[in-house]
């Protein structure tokens, strides 16, 4: 006689996405702020002179356009993120560089630790303090990512 319950087949549970994040935009714009007008005044000179063309005053392009223009410029300059940053400001600037594509912890803490290696009194990049300034509500509109799950194709 078997015992039912090892008949029972255990089906493994779905593994735990870790938590992204990402700037509100829309929360951004729902404060009255203008998002791209955000991310042109953090564009470095070099990139300012890439997309201000004369026609356009600044700040008023499209921010997706800015934040290319941060990823491929402005974040490859030595001081892109320095030392002195607050460190939500660091994490926004970050976000822009990604063109704010959600990040894990572990991407935001990577990011902020090649941008600081130099320096010698580092910052607390502990998990405990990203994870808790990441949770609360901020001036940057920094949130968690809502993950969006892909249907699975018709599988019944």
């Amino acid at each position: 006689m078997t015992n039912q319950t090892e008949q029972i087949e255990q089906t493994p549970a779905e593994p735990v996405e870790e938590p992204k994040y990402q700037i509100d935009v829309k929360a951004y714009e729902a404060a009255g702020r203008s998002f791209a007008f955000a991310v042109y005044s953090r564009l470095s000179p070099g990139g300012k002179s890439v997309v201000d063309d004369g026609k356009t005053p600044g700040g008023f392009g499209s921010a997706s356009e800015y934040m290319k223009v941060i990823a491929n410029i402005c974040s490859k300059e030595p001081d892109f993120l320095l030392p002195g940053t607050p460190i939500t400001e660091a994490v926004f600037k970050l976000l822009l560089a990604n063109t704010n594509k959600a990040m894990t912890l572990d991407e935001i803490q990577s990011g902020l630790t090649t941008a600081w290696a130099s320096v010698i009194y580092l910052k607390n990049l502990s998990d405990e303090i990203l994870h808790r300034m990441l949770n609360q509500e901020n001036d940057y509109f920094i949130k968690r990512a809502v993950i969006r799950r892909r249907r699975r194709g018709a599988q019944r």
